[in-house]
């Protein structure tokens, strides 16, 4: 990541070795180079546990906020964590991806069934990657837990 002062180090030396565009203000150049203002956005990675039928399914979904798109190629990979009394359906990841777009149109909801629970809650890691609106590309990691039963009260 460039620091103000390397940038405009950078600009005085591009403009100076002939390699600005003749005519186009210095101003211009930084702007190109490094927007005036960072986005301002985040992330939120949610989850819960629903049942589809009888097999309980963790559920994950990122909400973007601000001025935040989610990168739909490599998407969004779910790790569920092993632990004794419960039984996932599958070890491996659940990845959620669309590689005929750059970006999630929607929020992504992704369901990772699990066979067996013990009434303690469930967790799996979240790693996902998601952009800055016209500045730059970030990945993100989360751990997420969901209780396996209502609260009761």
């Amino acid at each position: 990541m460039y620091r103000p002062a390397r940038l405009l180090t950078l600009a005085i030396a591009l403009a100076a070795s002939g390699s600005a565009r003749a005519g186009e203000p210095l101003a211009a150049l930084l702007q190109e180079i490094a927007p005036a203002q960072v986005p301002e956005g985040s992330v939120d990675v949610l989850s819960w546990v629903e049942r589809s039928g009888s097999t309980p399914e963790l559920v994950v979904t990122l909400m973007p906020k601000g001025q935040v798109k989610l990168v739909a190629d490599p998407g969004v990979t779910i790790t569920p964590v092993a632990r004794d009394g419960v039984k996932w359906t599958t070890a491996a990841p659940v990845i959620a991806t669309d590689t005929t777009r750059d970006y999630f149109p929607d929020p992504p909801t992704i369901r990772v069934p699990f066979a067996a629970e013990d009434g303690k809650p469930v967790e799996a890691g979240v790693e996902y990657a998601y952009c800055l609106v016209d500045y730059q590309c970030l990945f993100g990691e989360a751990k997420v837990s969901a209780p396996t039963q209502a609260p009761s009260g």
